[in-house]
C-alpha cells in the first residue's frame, strides 16, 4: 500500500506534464493553421485579381 502512493504520484504527474506539453504545442499547430488560411485567402484573391485584369 505504501508503494502505491509514489506511483499514483508520478503517474499522474506525466499525465498532467504531457497534458501541457500537449497543450502548447496545439497553440502552435493552431497558429500555423491560421496563418496557412491566410495564405490561401490571399492567394484566391490574387487569382481571382488576375481573371479579372486579363478582361
Amino acid at each position: 500500500m505504501i508503494f502505491l502512493i509514489p506511483l499514483i504520484a508520478i503517474i499522474s504527474s506525466i499525465f498532467i506534464i504531457d497534458h501541457f506539453y500537449f497543450s502548447k504545442e496545439n497553440e502552435v499547430v493552431k497558429e500555423q493553421k491560421q496563418i496557412k488560411q491566410k495564405d490561401t485567402k490571399q492567394d484566391k484573391q490574387k487569382y481571382l485579381e488576375n481573371i479579372l485584369n486579363q478582361k
